[in-house]
């Protein structure tokens, strides 16, 4: 019987028997009213998909070994060794189990599945390329352990899905994703580029009890407005970044990435002026600094304190209670008066002596990168959101929940995180960067199947070498 005999023969009992069932022996003569009615039907319904369609891969998977035990090359050339079952083999389909044979060529001395080499399936893997692309898509939003509920859901039935893959699955298959990326992109032409940094710190294991931090970096073109009408009294206008990608790290590299990511996208000989933005924490008033950043003799590289830090520092220096201080205050700094502003805090301090540790720090964080702030302030254009950045990007995975990670771990769910937030499509790159040897140890075959008027015909073996050999494609119907 060929592959096309037997669906329709498949086809004939199984969906006939359904329909059978419900359209010719379902009782819809008498006015009654039950929910098992279409409990049962949608139960059945969802059962019949779901085996028929595990059925059709496990007899294609079967037919494909099939044609080759009856091919000429396989006769003559090799031996086969039995079968073999492999088990629980999981798809987006579900979990299936199918034979095939095991062969010897007795040529080149090769053993393989003849079934798992022309598919490539992964060698001793319990789940499908498709499978761990969805994982690896679903790890870069959320935990491991909820990305094996989502992908799981997904498998097989939909009403009463078995299916469980574990945190430490998704963990491996996250782990074990290696991925290239062709970076070929069109060079644009920006006289003025936005560089925001701040970092993240992250619980860690296996390193002496200090956390991991990741530095981070958003550079972006520009900001454009999204609306400027006010929806509530105190809703500010909102801004979208223009151009923008995320760069992180957490092994002190951040500056090489940020480098590269600008060489390969921008002209930096048209290049005029880079604005950094941040909290002014040491390395990130020094990162500016770098004489990496001098792409042309032209270029002006500036530093300011973005209003979020700012606007967080003042208002611990004054709290909440008074807020005619915090307008002093914020009066002071708007006219760059330095000298108002520090005999302000001076009489601040007067009346509130038991806090004057926390406003003299405040009060000397603001006066150490006043000019970074009168920068900020001066310059319309200069827009930084870094913290919601930090907040969606990082902390949304990896600090809203208390968990703590080796540095391996991190790094890898850090390179997956970026992927996703910088556009990349996790699923189709997975994919795209699948292992394909196959699942034996023997290099690959040049094989064409061929069939003629759905008739096993031949198998033509072309050999360019005895070491090494390529699969140059098939045919098959």
């Amino acid at each position: 019987m060929n592959i096309i005999t037997y669906f329709n023969q498949f086809l004939k009992d199984n969906f006939n028997n359904f329909l059978k069932k419900y359209f010719e022996e379902g009782n819809y003569y008498t006015k009654t009213s039950n929910f098992n009615n279409y409990f049962d039907f949608i139960n059945d319904l969802d059962s019949f998909s779901d085996s028929f369609m595990k059925n059709i891969i496990k007899a294609y998977f079967e037919y494909i070994d099939e044609i080759f035990f009856n091919s000429s090359y396989r006769k003559n050339y090799c031996i086969s060794k039995g079968f073999y079952e492999r088990k629980n083999y999981v798809t987006l389909f579900g979990e299936i189990t199918f034979k095939r044979r095991y062969y010897y060529d007795k040529i080149t001395n090769e053993r393989f599945f003849f079934t798992d080499f022309f598919l490539s399936l992964p060698k001793r893997k319990h789940f499908d390329p498709f499978v761990c692309s969805e994982i690896v898509d679903a790890s870069a939003s959320t935990s491991y352990s909820k990305a094996g509920y989502l992908v799981s859901n997904k498998i097989g039935k939909r009403t009463s899905n078995n299916i469980y893959i574990s945190r430490a699955t998704a963990r491996n298959i996250v782990m074990n994703f290696n991925y290239d990326i062709n970076h070929t992109s069109q060079i644009r032409k920006i006289e003025r580029l936005f560089i925001m940094l701040d970092e993240k710190f992250v619980g860690s294991q296996f390193n002496n009890g200090k956390d991991h931090m990741i530095k981070a970096a958003v550079i972006f073109e520009n900001t454009k407005l999204v609306y400027k009408s006010k929806r509530k009294i105190d809703s500010i206008d909102r801004y979208q970044l223009i151009g923008s990608h995320t760069e992180a790290s957490i092994n002190n590299d951040l500056i090489l990435k940020v480098v590269n990511y600008i060489y390969n996208h921008y002209d930096t000989d048209y290049l005029k002026e880079i604005c950094f933005m941040g909290d002014c924490a040491p390395w990130i008033k020094n990162f500016p600094k770098s004489c990496w950043f001098k792409f042309n003799k032209d270029i002006k590289n500036s530093f300011s304190m973005d209003g979020f830090h700012f606007s967080q520092a003042l208002k611990q220096l004054v709290t909440n209670n008074n807020p005619h201080w915090y307008n002093a205050l914020l009066f002071a700094v708007k006219k760059n008066n330095i000298t108002l502003f520090k005999s302000l805090c001076s009489k601040f301090i007067e009346d509130n002596k038991d806090r004057e540790i926390t406003i003299t720090s405040k009060m000397q964080y603001i006066l150490n990168n006043w000019k970074e702030r009168q920068l900020y302030q001066n310059k319309p254009y200069l827009k930084c959101s870094m913290e919601s950045h930090i907040s969606h990007i990082f902390a949304d995975l990896f600090t809203s929940r208390p968990k703590s990670y080796s540095k391996k771990g991190l790094n890898k769910l850090l390179e997956i995180r970026l992927l996703k937030i910088n556009g990349a499509d996790l699923k189709q790159l997975y994919l795209d960067n699948v292992n394909f040897n196959p699942s034996n140890e023997t290099d690959n075959i040049n094989i064409k199947i061929k069939t003629t008027n759905n008739k096993r015909n031949f198998i033509d073996l072309t050999h360019e070498n005895s070491i090494k050999r390529k699969f140059y494609g098939y045919n098959y119907i």
